[in-house]
């Protein structure tokens, strides 16, 4: 992961928290340029430093949280009755599809590629909204649109909405577009800024594993401290295990010079947990 912003998101969080990010003169230069620059591990470990002795890490995060907004998000829960059900998969039992996800994805044949050969649709993420707080119950909630798995479905049964024709009985999973509200407690929870992809995890009906690692977090935390509502059901809490993904996605087109906001954000809320536990 390559920690490069550009120089108008330097400028921007510079003049907005009043912080010395101990720049080298080979990057005070890039800047006056207006050229990107890369941050080192150890600069940003004297902005979080900086940005604990100036203000207070829990409005920091409570304030600045709609620099994520909106967000992906995954929620994977590991148990045996959901790995017994994974049997069902053509490929790759031995990875865990995701429960609920932001944005919606699904399985559509015009999307089917020799880059995309499992015709994965991400649909646009829609908004969604993020509330963390450190009380005396530190928890986050998270509220948006997106895809709830509904278990799997045969190829042939999507294709005859379509056009009428069966072609193949494989099944694939079956997301169906709710709404979501997850709420998590975060005292037992391990927070993991940039977590690189596992592999028992499923990332195909899911955002992007690199949509995570380079701009987001990972929680795990025991399923009882979570708790899922979908569309109007009853809210229940999970059984298991449970890793849930929560990022932000930037594209090359992107203008909103956020990242950096954002990266610092995550390593402020890796610290603050680090707190809890």
């Amino acid at each position: 992961m390559r920690n490069e912003y550009s120089s108008k998101a330097y400028s921007g969080l510079v003049s907005q928290f009043n912080i010395d990010m101990k720049l080298t003169a080979e990057q005070s230069s890039a800047i006056d340029d207006g050229k990107s620059i890369i941050l080192s591990e150890e600069q940003f470990g004297g902005i979080v430093d900086q940005l604990i002795s100036k203000t207070n890490i829990d409005i920091f995060l409570k304030e600045n949280s709609g620099a994520l907004l909106p967000l992906s998000v995954s929620l994977f829960v590991i148990n045996d009755k959901l790995w017994s059900m994974m049997q069902r998969k053509a490929l790759e039992k031995n990875k865990m599809l995701a429960m609920s996800t932001i944005p919606l994805c699904t399985w559509d044949q015009k999307h089917e590629t020799t880059s995309n050969p499992k015709g994965i649709k991400r649909w646009p993420i829609r908004p969604n909204e993020v509330d963390i707080s450190f009380n005396e119950k530190p928890k986050m909630k998270i509220q948006g649109e997106g895809g709830d798995f509904s278990g799997f479905i045969e190829q042939s049964h999507l294709t005859m909405r379509k056009w009428g024709i069966p072609d193949t009985r494989k099944l694939l999973p079956n997301y169906v577009f709710e709404s979501l509200r997850i709420e998590v407690a975060l005292n037992r929870a391990t927070i993991e800024s940039h977590p690189a992809p596992r592999d028992e995890l499923d990332y195909d009906f899911s955002d992007h594993a690199r949509v995570f690692y380079e701009h987001g977090f990972l929680v795990h935390v025991p399923g009882e401290d979570v708790i899922l509502q979908v569309g109007k059901r009853k809210s229940v809490k999970m059984a298991g295990d449970v890793f849930l993904l929560v990022g932000k996605r930037f594209s090359e087109e992107d203008t909103s010079n956020q990242e950096l906001l954002v990266d610092i954000w995550l390593r402020l809320l890796e610290k603050r947990q680090s707190l809890v536990t």
